[in-house]
């Protein structure tokens, strides 16, 4: 890593700060102040999906398409395509917003590490891809290989710790008491996002049960069914929690403008 990558640096640490400064001050933030955190969220993952919905946009229409088509007139359309980013953004900020209000230590020093990982992969991505691909198409894709790295990275960490980590002992309840009792909600100001946030920490919650009491359920099977159903959200919701995040990380960086032109041939 240079001098020159320092700011990419720290701009990516300041998304790491802006999510524990707000775990530290959601049990004082009104719905106001929480409703203006989730837009500047959302507005981070929208320029990361925005460059990368319109990254493949360009090259499926410039590489793919009859340029006089019907259906290339109709697909060149951009707006519709950044309206549907820009809802995704905003479910993806409130999931990795509610979910971030129960993170330990042990998760904010990963989430930071995942920072310095991403740091060192953006320029030798760079680097490696130069001469492989068009020089317009490099750095938008050296950015979407660093997030998915990110998030295979921050998934897999979240499923070793879920497998082999006994946060708390649920073995032997049953899944109405893990919910009633297990759960344990965040302290929340505003109303909607406590809500959100207490079925977060439920579904966490039997996410960890499951896997103590799968086995000993096989026998019950309403109790298995709930185990299996409560393992397989879990593990989506874990997934799509770091890709939420590598997302961010890379929406501070991103420049989803150098993929707004397809070319001067065919761009409306």
């Amino acid at each position: 890593m240079t001098y020159a990558d320092l700011p990419r640096l720290l701009t990516m640490t300041l998304v790491w700060l802006l999510l524990l400064t707000w775990q530290l001050n959601a049990y004082r933030s009104n719905c106001v102040a929480t409703l203006a955190l989730v837009i500047l969220v959302t507005l981070l993952l929208f320029v990361s999906g925005a460059e990368l919905a319109l990254y493949r946009r360009r090259v499926f229409l410039n590489e793919c398409m009859e340029h006089k088509s019907s259906l290339f007139r109709w697909l060149r359309r951009r707006y519709v395509l950044l309206g549907l980013e820009l809802l995704k953004s905003a479910g993806l900020a409130v999931l990795l917003l509610v979910s971030v209000l129960s993170f330990s230590p042990r998760h904010w020093s990963l989430l930071f590490a995942d920072v310095l990982l991403v740091g060192l992969l953006l320029p030798r991505f760079y680097g490696a891809l130069k001469g492989q691909l068009r020089e317009e198409y490099r750095f938008t894709t050296a950015r979407r290989s660093a997030m998915w790295v990110s998030t295979l990275f921050l998934w897999l960490e979240s499923m070793l710790v879920l497998v082999f980590t006994v946060a708390q002992d649920y073995d032997g309840l049953r899944w109405q008491e893990v919910i009633t009792y297990g759960a344990t909600d965040p302290d929340v100001l505003c109303r909607p996002l406590a809500s959100l946030a207490a079925l977060a920490a439920a579904v966490d919650a039997l996410g960890q049960w499951s896997i103590q009491n799968l086995a000993r359920s096989l026998t019950d099977l309403p109790q298995a069914l709930m185990a299996s159903i409560s393992l397989l959200v879990g593990v989506g919701l874990s997934l799509l929690l770091s890709y939420a995040y590598s997302r961010a990380l890379i929406g501070a960086v991103a420049r989803p403008w150098t993929m707004w032109r397809l070319n001067s041939r065919t761009d409306d």
